[in-house]
């Protein structure tokens, strides 16, 4: 049985069209008429597409997707039978697509997404490169969650348990430390991507809630990032998203 979700993430002030195309290093005006919007492939899961969808969410970029549990480790896309290796990609996903562009790996695609997005054209290459870091941090603790989840736990549930908490413990002393007591990271009137990511680890379920399930993990003991992540869930685009999204909360493999 093909279970497929079409979703098309459209934020941007509906009375305007999208007038950014990222040209090398430059993000110029341009009419995006003649241009589809980038077109997402991933599982209708959060896992680590669910960044890419907040920072398009947040950002005022429209992405289609196509999510499908069935292209999971497979070399190649159900609905087009295209391989994965024109993404440069043997087997995984999140893959995307903009025009003759094709490309994969989750912060590469979440950094294009962001350049290219209306709300960021004025960010700073500082301020981006923070945000990449961010999203490095989540890739870690993504990677390290669902180990815990899906490998360690079939062995020895009380390590998995133990590995968690660490891990959480780790990397939220040193977020609460660094993030603010109002606003957002950069210190503007919108969250970017770090803010995002941290919103992505404390809402998304795959792997991040299934992990927090598992070891009994409490979030709000972090009282500055969970301000940070109320205040980014409440953000223009960011709110919306989350209220439709199918995505964020799901949990197919019933963990």
């Amino acid at each position: 049985l093909e279970t497929v979700w079409w979703c098309s993430i459209r934020v941007c002030d509906t009375t305007r069209t999208l007038e950014i195309i990222c040209m090398g290093n430059t993000c110029q005006s341009g009419n995006t008429a003649d241009m589809a919007a980038p077109h997402l492939i991933y599982a209708p899961i959060a896992g680590r597409a669910e960044l890419i969808r907040l920072i398009a969410a947040a950002g005022g970029c429209e992405i289609t997707e196509n999510s499908n549990m069935e292209n999971f480790g497979k070399p190649t896309i159900k609905e087009t039978g295209e391989s994965k290796m024109d993404y440069l990609s043997p087997s995984g996903m999140p893959l995307l697509s903009h025009g003759e562009l094709k490309m994969s790996q989750s912060g590469a695609i979440e950094t294009y997404v962001a350049a290219i997005a209306p709300k960021y054209k004025d960010l700073t290459v500082q301020q981006r490169a923070v945000d990449n870091m961010y999203q490095g941090i989540k890739e870690d603790i993504l990677f390290n969650c669902a180990k815990a989840i899906f490998t360690t736990q079939k062995t020895d549930k009380d390590k998995a348990k133990q590995d968690i908490i660490d891990l959480l413990d780790k990397w939220f002393a040193i977020f609460e430390d660094k993030v603010p007591s109002d606003g957002f990271i950069h210190g503007l009137g919108f969250p970017t991507p770090a803010d995002l990511a941290l919103l992505n680890i404390t809402t998304g379920f795959m792997p991040f809630g299934a992990a927090k399930k598992c070891a009994g993990y409490d979030f709000d003991k972090w009282a500055k990032v969970k301000s940070l992540c109320e205040r980014t869930a409440a953000a223009p685009g960011v709110s919306q998203y989350l209220q439709s999204s199918p995505y964020t909360a799901a949990n197919p493999f019933g963990l």
